[in-house]
């Protein structure tokens, strides 16, 4: 089902940030998204440090996502009604970048280079409707906080993706993702949220 509202809004709703893809916005908190369960690491430390001064750390996200079965975009919802259907593996690779420091930049100007070797490793539910192999357009890394990507998949259409550092769950990720055509319409069926760990530096 398409439906029509502000994904702002929807993203209010699940308990996150607004969007960079659809409004700049900086030093805004992240907030916990209700998720299928998965284990913290047993010691509670950050996500990871940087590498060298200036530079983002690699990162391989070891994700698992319920599907959104209920929301109900006519009220308003807690996160904690949200129901979920499924436990889908997603597996996300973010290359060593230099760290950002400036403002992100907006939507309506022509995407900033991504480095080619930020990819969906493994979807094997074929959950990022059709992004999988596919080159990631637009990212916006502000690792731990945030990071907001998004993939065209046809039509119009992107994968869009955000990831914050979890509140609820020192040492994970949360992570939402949803399928748009524009900043008001998104489809229903496409609403995935959970959360991700960090893979050791070995494996990145």
């Amino acid at each position: 089902m398409i439906a029509k509202i502000a994904i702002a809004g929807l993203a209010s709703a699940l308990g996150l940030s607004a969007f960079v893809w659809l409004q700049p916005a900086t030093g805004v908190p992240a907030t916990t998204v209700p998720a299928p369960a998965l284990s913290a690491p047993a010691a509670s430390k950050p996500l990871q440090t940087t590498p060298a001064a200036g530079m983002l750390p690699a990162r391989l996200l070891e994700c698992r996502l319920g599907r959104i079965t209920n929301f109900d975009p006519s009220r308003e919802q807690k996160p904690s009604e949200f129901t979920y259907e499924g436990q889908h593996r997603f597996v996300l690779f973010l290359p060593s970048i230099p760290v950002r420091t400036g403002e992100p930049p907006r939507s309506t100007l022509p995407p900033e280079p991504v480095d080619p070797r930020t990819r969906i490793v493994a979807d094997p539910d074929g959950i990022s409707a059709g992004a999988a192999g596919r080159a990631f357009e637009r990212v916006v890394d502000y690792w731990p906080e945030r990071v907001e990507m998004t993939t065209p998949t046809g039509g119009g259409a992107v994968n869009l993706i955000i990831l914050q550092q979890s509140e609820g769950q020192p040492g994970l990720v949360d992570m939402f993702m949803t399928r748009a055509t524009d900043a008001v319409t998104w489809d229903q069926a496409h609403l995935y949220s959970g959360r991700c760990k960090v893979a050791p530096k070995e494996a990145a």
